[in-house]
């Protein structure tokens, strides 16, 4: 007969061998995770001397290079990434942390014209033949003056902004009429170096600001009897509404807004040039695919660089809804692709 004690023994066997297995499995699974964890803090240690090798190798060419090219790209970085929200919504004489006045060409007599013209490289953009530059902006001139006379008369005393005026391309051909009218001139950019050549070069009389891309003017309510502007709401895709809006509210009962805007004619213009160098720059792809304007509004790009297209019945539509639109013109010269918005405040 077995002794009890040897039959409890025999049946704690199976239990013994079982946690002998399991404290060899768990051996294993330390084991296994220390070398998991070595092999990380390695590959970790050699992903460190990677980056300060990299760093040394970043700081070596940075030396080598000339203070100006330093200074150049970041300058480049503070235009490309903080020109609106660091620098007040406007574009700045410059990006540098210290700002002394811009250097200008030497402003353009031209016999005839009481006002100097910018030096070429100071006429963003536009013709740098000093007779195309006038003609262009007397083109533009004599289409809001056409609508002033038609809608307002030619009164004396007027006052008048060009909103988006640059360096008073077509500001400049008003002179007349605030010679010999009284009428008030004034300008605003949201570039800053517009302004500032307009300051150095512009009779004191003209009233010249920079303003931002936020719809503010620090102008009283009611003061404005017309207010112009080209290829100004062709650039605006955010808040255009508040704009016009903060238009109407510095307008007189009875005033006027001339704004020209991005249409089917735009559309089809594009279309046609599709192919000419830097044309579809910003420009939406669907001109590509579409003959026809395929939305009733189209406003492609940022805060910063933008394009805005409406069919011209939509513009009419929603454009009503702030303003008395009298008429949406087609093109009215034949430098000009932009329909003109002729809009009214309500005298009621």
């Amino acid at each position: 007969m077995t002794h009890p004690l040897i039959r409890s023994l025999a049946r704690m066997v199976p239990l013994v061998r079982a946690l002998h297995d399991r404290q060899i499995a768990l051996a294993r699974g330390v084991e296994a995770l220390e070398q998991a964890l070595a092999e990380a803090q390695a590959r970790e240690r050699a992903a460190e001397a990677e980056r300060a090798a990299a760093m040394q190798r970043l700081e070596a060419a940075v030396r080598a290079q000339p203070a100006t090219t330093i200074e150049q790209a970041l300058t480049m970085v503070r235009a490309e990434y903080t020109v609106m929200p660091r620098f007040g919504f406007h574009q700045p004489i410059d990006y540098l942390e210290t700002t002394i006045p811009p250097v200008f060409g030497p402003p353009v007599a031209v016999p005839g014209e009481a006002l100097p013209l910018p030096a070429p490289a100071d006429r963003y953009g536009y013709p740098a033949d000093d007779a195309a530059y006038l003609a262009m902006g007397r083109l533009d001139a004599d289409m809001f003056k056409a609508q002033i006379a038609r809608h307002l008369g030619r009164r004396e005393g007027l006052a008048v902004l060009d909103f988006g005026c640059s360096v008073g391309r077509v500001l400049r051909h008003f002179e007349g009429e605030r010679r010999d009218l009284g009428w008030q001139l004034q300008g605003v950019d949201v570039q800053a170096t517009c302004i500032e050549w307009l300051r150095l070069h512009f009779p004191p009389e003209y009233q010249v600001f920079t303003g931002t891309v936020l719809p503010h003017l620090p102008l009283p309510d009611n003061s404005l009897d017309v207010i112009y502007g080209i290829s100004v709401f062709t650039h605006v895709k955010y808040l255009w509404d508040a704009w016009l809006l903060e238009l109407k509210r510095v307008l007189k009962p009875g005033g006027l807004l001339l704004q020209t805007i991005h249409t089917e004619n735009a559309w089809a213009f594009y279309r046609r040039h599709k192919d000419e160098p830097g044309i579809m720059q910003h420009l939406p792809p669907a001109i590509l695919e579409h003959e026809a304007m395929p939305h009733d509004w189209i406003h492609r790009g940022d805060i910063g660089i933008s394009q805005a297209f409406w069919k011209a019945e939509v513009a009419r539509r929603f454009w009503g809804r702030y303003l008395e639109v009298i008429d949406v013109l087609p093109p009215q010269h034949h430098d000009s692709f932009q329909d003109l918005m002729v809009c009214r405040k309500p005298v009621g």
